[in-house]
């Protein structure tokens, strides 16, 4: 082969760009730069491949350097040696990561370990079930489990209850799944690049031994990613998001591929519950209050009026199924809560956290022959698998702005 004069004539021949004296030199400044990094970190063992061809032919060092990171530059192609002689392409990740059937994931929020998931898909990608555990407190994990449009959930103690609901597949329906599918990731990442709005980039510093590290900062977004590579299976095994460098102020979410298509334990998807946890069953009973011809905030506060005045009757059975079917037990554990006056139920307010709508209520309890008030908002949250309910959740009990005891 003959001798490679310029950097320009190496583009042309091999990527079809143009590359001008500007960029030449810029280039070549990041070589040099890049090459002493190497020299200063990177032990003789370890040695990519890039240093040694810059090496080989003292005509030719810079040129072909300067040719493969100007091709990683514009995004043509994203190549990384792993210190043998094949290069790495970030397409080969999105290639081996297609096809999905199974992955085992642990998540991070500000560098602590947050959810963990477990989930399954069939051939066509579509979504099986699914278990996640996150952080409930000392009394362990609030767990989810999801099987074919059925959620089964725990909320451990203080709550101690455990949820029997109808939750279809859809985009927004199954929490937790959003942006954590490693699948996806590398999709959304690879169509940016290709787009022009996001740069992917190689770390010389690899973050873990005998993995690449790759570098994704996003031009329309002050976000920017780091993913881990396994170069022997080409699939991504962590992702972490940083927000807000360029304020100052970063938000981390992590993402740590533990297992990808592996074979899983049917018994991850049993919902063994604790046996005295208080049951709420929304799939083998009708719960709730229809709509109707009534606004949301009108259903709302009809409902909570109706519930609230239904367990103060005593009557647990139907204050049970405005409670979004749960069990009669959980008014006899809640004995100190029970209405014997309601004083007043305020007008709906839309677009809180967690609910649709949230309700102020006050009513008046009475314990050991004395009244005290109880002051709060109630959530209201649509039925899973009846379209049109809404009922009055108990777990508002257990939250900031659920209603608490304000007087004697």
């Amino acid at each position: 082969m003959e001798p490679i004069r310029n950097i320009e004539e190496a583009i042309k021949n091999r990527f079809s760009v143009t590359a001008g004296r500007a960029l030449q030199d810029r280039v070549l400044g990041r070589v040099r730069q890049a090459d002493e990094q190497s020299r200063a970190t990177l032990s003789a063992s370890q040695e990519p491949v890039l240093r040694r061809i810059l090496m080989r032919s003292s005509n030719r060092k810079w040129a072909v350097a300067a040719t493969v990171i100007i091709a990683v530059g514009t995004g043509l192609v994203s190549i990384w040696h792993d210190g043998g002689s094949k290069a790495y392409a970030f397409s080969q990740t999105v290639e081996a990561m297609q096809g999905k059937r199974s992955f085992h994931i642990q998540t991070y929020f500000q560098q602590r370990r947050h959810d963990e998931f477990w989930a399954e898909f069939d051939k066509q990608g579509n979504l099986v079930r699914f278990r996640q555990e996150e952080d409930g407190g000392p009394k362990g994990p609030l767990i989810t489990i999801w099987d074919n449009g059925i959620l089964h959930r725990y909320y451990p103690a203080p709550r101690n209850l455990r949820l029997y609901a109808r939750q279809p597949n859809t985009e927004h329906s199954i929490e937790g799944l959003e942006g954590i599918d490693p699948e996806t990731i590398v999709q959304e990442i690879d169509a940016l690049v290709k787009a022009g709005q996001a740069v992917l980039e190689t770390d010389p510093l690899a973050r873990y031994a005998k993995l690449m590290t790759l570098r994704v900062t996003h031009q329309q977004k002050d976000l920017e990613q780091v993913l881990v590579v396994n170069p022997i299976t080409k699939f991504v095994v962590r992702v972490d998001d940083y927000r807000g460098r360029r304020k100052g102020e970063v938000t981390h979410h992590g993402m740590e591929v533990l297992e990808y298509n592996e074979a899983m334990d049917p018994k991850l998807f049993v919902p063994d519950f604790p046996q005295d946890a208080v049951l709420m069953d929304q799939v083998t009973r009708e719960v709730g209050m229809a709509q109707g011809d009534k606004t949301g905030k009108e259903v709302a506060v009809k409902v909570v009026r109706q519930a609230l005045e239904a367990w103060a009757q005593g009557d647990n059975a139907k204050a049970g199924l405005l409670f979004g079917g749960v069990a009669p037990e959980w008014f006899t554990k809640s004995a100190g809560l029970r209405p014997v006056r309601i004083v007043s139920v305020g007008e709906a307010q839309e677009h809180r956290e967690w609910a649709p709508y949230w309700v102020p209520c006050q009513y008046e309890v009475e314990h050991d022959g004395r009244r005290s008030t109880i002051t709060g908002d109630l959530a209201i949250r649509s039925v899973g698998g009846q379209p049109g309910r809404w009922y009055v959740s108990v777990l508002s009990y257990y939250m900031g702005q659920g209603p608490r005891r304000i007087a004697e």
